[in-house]
């Protein structure tokens, strides 16, 4: 029981963008975690672990850059644990620093798409 409330709200059942604790009752935005958006269940045998998923209120499911809400269909990245809209994506490629971090990989991106909230479970 305790494994899967890890695999459903990460470690610390806290808001990845607030910090604030996460009601079980409230619904959900998650980010990240590999096959099956982050559902648990835990890496394939044999296979690479899956990267750590983010949980965030709906409230706080927004660009870190520009603070735009992000809506079902957006796309947008996960940048170091930090949501960024695909339009501030593009602007920070074009700049030096995005740019050379990204070319010696020493940076965790990963993309998505925005579905539908989940509410979160006891």
């Amino acid at each position: 029981m305790l494994s899967e409330m890890r695999g459903m709200f990460g470690n610390s059942g806290a808001c990845s963008a607030c910090g604030q604790t996460i009601p079980a009752s409230e619904f959900v935005m998650r980010a990240g975690g590999g096959a099956g958006g982050g559902l648990g269940g835990g890496p394939p045998p044999g296979g690479p672990p899956h990267p750590p998923h983010h949980v965030f209120h709906l409230k706080c499911f927004a660009c870190s850059k520009c603070g735009a809400q992000l809506m079902q269909g957006d796309r947008y990245y996960l940048l170091a644990g930090s949501l960024v809209c695909e339009q501030d994506w593009q602007k920070l490629l074009k700049g030096s620093a995005a740019a050379q971090a990204n070319a010696t990989g020493t940076t965790t991106v990963r993309k998505g798409k925005v579905g539908r909230p989940r509410r979160s479970r006891d």
